[in-house]
């Protein structure tokens, strides 16, 4: 799991950042590491080859916290089942290149692609080893090893990434930006930015600008942007106006490298704010809907298209980092780093979202002709190992993992080196993170040989070997084949922890009885026991209607579901459950809410509680298979059910913990559920006169607060409320029912209600 153990937080970092820019950039000086720049000392280039400098900007795209190579590009169908997991491997539209079945729709692009199955750092340390692809090196200034270690950033020692070398040496033309990170900077549990991200040794002047963004959510804004709804463009003129007369006031030779930089950072600021171009550059809103669709109404996928709209607005590189999720800082498998539920995470969260995204994002690229002209390379901390462990998941792996290069400069339809058949170690064309760093200044025609003076000491900007073997125009082959996989409908990024909740998807039988998508029904009604103890998923209720005029739905538990006198011996500790995974589970509170009816025939009604209870549950699954009849509640809340009466709202609350936090909770899974259990001895419905007993389930909720989350952290304005524009996104969906009083802001109490 990601870790750490000292460092700068990044909400520090931050509010620097804020402060500099709150003050119309004077801040500006102060919080800037002035660095000298010094000649550049480099070959003149002339017999780099053809494919030097091919490429005019560089798009990273990095799977923060390790993917699997078995779940992304390097199944392993002949390893054993514990080796190679429950997905199977399908063709890609390249004959002999196989992804998994995980990834259909970047199996049909392949032929864009050059896949790399033999990138290694040897090192399973998660700050270790990312930095060793964040910078091309694994060592420190003065050329001493790192070492396999997590720790903070430490600007004074760090190597610059490869995203600030860029903007040092081929700095952008068009924008006042060279290098950008997307939508957040990497970040070590519990909450410290990982070394290698920034301009390091180089000084803060080179640190590539981070906007810290959700694009996917509507009128979403950074902070840097920000500012442009908060000081009018007079005022800013004004301020540059004056700068300007003070940088007049001292001749240009006595201006020494320091105030050189600050002259320079200045100005970007007030490109960014007053130019039209940079800004417009971030309003996706100019995007056609269905594109937007396309990409994925998510934060990763929204990136994307953000970095899409940066490069053509001239910015030399973006770097589009794997988003965090709410409550992942106190979580054992955050992001791609899967020790726990590695199948589940890979199949729900992770590869969806990335299959979606990234095919649409090299189509885009590529009707656009920027995939031509634009690198893209997909890395991540390193690979995961052969083995799933005793949790369902997979562990550190540095010995080999997969990546891949498109775009200008890169032969496609390839795939570089191997691993062996369990995907464990490179067994052809070991590939390590200083090759690839040489190889991506390459292209950008940076020669790797360059030399950077700081401080009157010199530092080569890679020690790697350019790997020819991915180069090329295009595609290496014409010939292609049809990709397998199965390519459903577009997933619903944001359906929160719980789906259908109105039981309005699945199947439905007329006038009673039908199934509900997502949920498990145990045991489902049968249509040849019709009056059998069980539960319907999805009914039709033809005398209601919803406020569209639209048919209402519900589910049932119960017997006697079908107007028809109820038979039947029902036993002992016998349940009826109508239950559902939650889905992408993290650390935090969860709070499940029901709205429930019920209708009985007075003598069943009169005698209920004497042989049934019925209650909501928040539970945890015993085994990797989910199966809902292998559970442990972890907590409840009996009611009785309202017959003939008005529907009841009903809810049941429980703080879920994983191993970080002190408990194991999450290891393999957790749901809800709405029970009813037969008690006390053997009940013959027909001897005892029941006919009926039906408990009516008209919607349900879960409701999440991460464990991290903290009420001030979005509270911008410091109100003490929060309103629609400063609403988390995980909150989104129940903002109307946590408004009790209707005034259209949140305040601590409701959230804790």
């Amino acid at each position: 799991m990601l870790s750490s153990r000292d460092g700068q937080s990044l909400a520090t970092r931050e509010s620097t950042r804020r402060e500099w820019l709150r003050s119309g950039g004077l801040g500006l000086a102060a919080s800037l590491s002035m660095v000298p720049d010094r000649p550049i000392l480099a070959r003149d280039g002339q017999n780099n080859g053809p494919f030097f400098g091919r490429a005019k900007s560089c798009i990273f795209v990095f799977l923060s916290g390790g993917h699997p190579q078995h779940e992304t590009f390097d199944p392993k169908p002949e390893a054993a089942v514990e080796l190679r997991g429950p997905f199977k491997p399908i063709s890609t539209n390249v004959p002999g290149i196989q992804f998994c079945e995980l990834l259909p729709r970047i199996a049909r692009i392949a032929d864009r692609l050059c896949t790399v199955r033999s990138l290694a750092t040897d090192d399973n340390t998660h700050g270790s080893s990312a930095y060793y692809y964040y910078t091309g090196t694994n060592k420190v200034r003065g050329g001493l090893p790192l070492g396999k270690t997590d720790r903070a950033a430490n600007r004074l020692i760090d190597w610059p990434s490869i995203a600030a070398v860029v903007g040092k040496l081929r700095p952008s033309l068009n924008s006042p930006f060279s290098s950008v990170i997307l939508p957040e900077l990497i970040l070590n549990n519990p909450g410290y930015l990982f070394a290698g991200q920034d301009g390091g040794f180089m000084g803060r002047g080179w640190d590539p600008q981070a906007f810290e963004c959700d694009p996917s959510r509507p009128g979403y804004e950074t902070d840097i942007l920000g500012l442009v709804n908060e000081v009018t463009s007079t005022r800013l003129a004004e301020r540059r106006s004056l700068l300007r007369e003070l940088g007049n006031r001292f001749d240009a030779r006595q201006l020494g490298p320091a105030a050189a930089t600050f002259s320079r950072h200045v100005r970007q600021a007030f490109d960014v704010l007053m130019s039209g171009p940079a800004r417009a550059a971030f309003d996706l809103d100019r995007e056609q809907d269905s594109l937007r669709d396309l990409y994925g109404r998510n934060k990763f996928g929204q990136s994307l298209l953000l970095a899409r709209r940066l490069i053509e607005s001239g910015v030399r590189c973006v770097q589009v980092n794997w988003p965090r999720e709410p409550g992942d800082l106190s979580v054992g498998n955050p992001v791609w780093d899967t020790h726990f539920d590695n199948m589940g995470r890979c199949r729900d969260t992770l590869c969806p979202p990335f299959d979606l995204g990234f095919s649409t994002f090299i189509d885009d690229l590529g009707r656009r002709g920027l995939l031509a002209e634009t690198l893209v390379v997909v890395l991540g901390d390193f690979g995961r190992t052969p083995k799933i462990n005793g949790n369902g998941g997979r562990d550190h792996w540095g010995p080999v993992m997969s990546g891949v290069l498109a775009g200008a400069g890169i032969g496609t339809g390839q795939v570089i080196g191997a691993s062996d058949r369990n995907g464990s170690l490179p067994i052809d064309r070991r590939i390590r993170p200083e090759d690839l760093s040489a190889t991506i200044f390459h292209l950008l025609g940076i020669d790797p040989q360059t030399h950077i003076e700081v401080t009157g000491l010199p530092f080569k900007i890679s020690t790697g070997q350019v790997v020819t073997g991915v180069f090329g125009s295009g595609p290496t082959t014409d010939a292609r084949t049809a990709a397998g996989g199965f390519v459903a409908g577009l997933p619903d990024f944001n359906r929160g922890p719980l789906s259908n909740g109105d039981f309005d998807r699945g199947r439905v039988i007329r006038d009673r009885f039908g199934e509900a998508e997502f949920w498990s029904a145990r045991p489902a009604w049968d249509p040849d026991q019709p009056t059998a103890f069980g539960v319907a998923g999805r009914v039709s209720t033809l005398v209601g209607r919803d406020q569209r005029g639209g048919e209402r739905y519900e589910a049932q538990l119960g017997f006697g579901l079908a107007d028809r006198p109820a038979t039947g011996v029902i036993r002992p500790g016998q349940t009826v459950m109508l239950a559902q995974e939650i889905y992408n589970q993290r650390p935090g509170r969860y709070t499940f809410q029901v709205g429930v009816a019920a209708a009985a025939d007075k003598r069943t009604a009169a005698a209920w509680s004497r042989h049934f209870r019925a209650r909501l549950v928040i539970f945890r699954f015993t085994d990797l298979t989910r199966d809902v009849g292998k559970i442990a509640e972890l907590a409840s809340t009996q009611f009785e059910p309202p017959f003939n009466a008005g529907p009841l709202e009903l809810k049941v609350s429980r703080l879920l913990k994983d191993q970080q936090g002190g408990g194991g909770e999450l290891l393999k899974g957790i749901g809800v559920a709405v029970v009813v259990e037969k008690q006390g001895s053997e009940l013959d419905l027909a001897a005892a006169g029941l006919e009926y007993a039906v408990l009516r389930v008209l919607r349900a909720r879960v409701r999440f607060l991460p464990r991290d989350f903290k009420f001030s952290d979005h509270d911008r304005n410091q109100d003490g409320k929060l309103d629609r524009g400063e609403i988390p996104g995980f909150l989104e969906n129940d903002f109307e029912d946590l408004d009790v009083d209707h005034d259209g802001f949140l305040v601590p109490g409701e959230l804790d209600s």
